[in-house]
């Protein structure tokens, strides 16, 4: 079924906010919070989607941007510039609001605000419910970041090679930390620390509530995805090819995993094990504990999708435009659907299902 967007009235966005069980945020932020790990938190419910596409919307231009679930409404950028929320339960149009160049950026909600970035250099804070600009902030160059939110703040990287920390209430700078090279990534926020990478290939850990450089590592090649903080370990991935393991409280890369391909993809942390792709179209599951191959699976185009972990099972698309089930133990493909465009995006996990962005400009609800 296909959706195209329309308006709909104050009334209805109210009823369907909470419809069929949807009340209570259930993925608000790229990689479901702040730390990463790319898993739900564990009073959340688990699920294992069919394979089946119950819906799709399409806008004008193609999604790179995650989406985010909260309180009934599903909310993604797209290349566009038309930042949207949609009913999580009929695809149907809740609210557009405009920005003035392409959104890479993936939203993250904060109580009734939602934040994302925009290639016109401008972080937004939306009021959730209707669509209206709370307030922006505008950095000196493009916003690919995707915002974290914890302590009252949004944490996010700039092209302008600044990371920045801004009052999510008022949208005021708090402090601002000159990384170097442009800043693509997004950070994970945890234990007081922003953890965030760049493309001179810095994995930076700074101070929260301060902006002060705690410690850093230095690899061979661009940080442009996300970092995962689990267990005191920061794992992430750069375009050398390699996995890193660093130990968060001697502030070190203890080890890494050499995959032979460029990583773009965030690494998944949960039960003991670390999931990632790479460009070759490899998915990687290692363990934990020694850093060594557990299993892989070719599926024979680019990997850019973080994947997503519920109940045993492993989500995440590929740029052959299809959607995989992979059980995360063993490694074997449960389904693969096809999404009619590149998946370059993380899908979120809602309470009955996933949904998950593609190139060919649709958002697609798969149970």
């Amino acid at each position: 079924m296909k959706k195209i967007f329309g308006l709909m009235t104050a009334l209805s966005l109210t009823v369907i906010f909470c419809a069929a069980g949807y009340c209570g945020e259930e993925w608000p932020t790229f990689r479901g919070g702040a730390a990463r790990t790319g898993a739900p938190a564990a009073q959340a419910a688990q699920y294992r989607a069919r394979g089946d596409v119950v819906w799709e919307t399409y806008v004008s231009q193609p999604i790179q941007s995650s989406p985010a679930l909260s309180e009934g409404a599903v909310y993604f950028g797209s290349d566009d510039g038309g930042f949207y929320a949609v009913s999580a339960s009929s695809g149907e149009t809740l609210w557009t609001f405009r920005t003035e160049n392409w959104i890479s950026s993936s939203p993250a909600v904060s109580g009734e605000t939602v934040l994302f970035g925009a290639y016109d250099g401008k972080l937004y804070a939306l009021d959730k419910r209707g669509g209206k600009l709370k307030w922006q902030y505008t950095t000196h160059n493009s916003v690919a970041s995707s915002p974290a939110v914890a302590n009252g703040c949004a944490y996010f990287g700039g092209l302008d090679g600044n990371v920045y920390c801004v009052d999510i209430s008022t949208g005021w700078r708090k402090w601002s930390y000159k990384a170097g090279r442009e800043v693509f990534g997004s950070p994970a926020v945890s234990g007081g620390t922003a953890y965030i990478g760049n493309h001179d290939g810095k994995m930076m850990a700074i101070d929260a509530a301060t902006g002060k450089l705690k410690w850093r590592a230095i690899v061979g090649g661009p940080i442009t995805a996300c970092p995962a903080v689990s267990n005191g370990m920061l794992y992430f991935g750069s375009w050398d090819g390699k996995l890193y393991t660093a130990d968060i409280k001697n502030q070190a890369v203890i080890r890494n995993f050499d995959s032979g391909g460029s990583i773009e993809s965030s690494p998944l942390a949960a039960n003991g094990k670390v999931y990632f792709g790479n460009i070759k179209g490899t998915l990687y599951a290692l363990d934990a504990a020694t850093g060594n191959a557990a299993w892989s699976l070719e599926t024979g185009a680019r990997i850019a999708s973080s994947p997503a972990l519920s109940a045993g099972v492993l989500y995440f698309g590929n740029d052959n435009g299809s959607v995989y089930a992979v059980d995360a133990q063993s490694g074997a493909v449960l389904w693969k659907t096809d999404a009619g465009g590149a998946v370059v995006a993380a899908p979120a996990l809602g309470p009955g299902g996933l949904y998950v962005t593609a190139m060919d400009g649709a958002l697609r609800y798969i149970k």
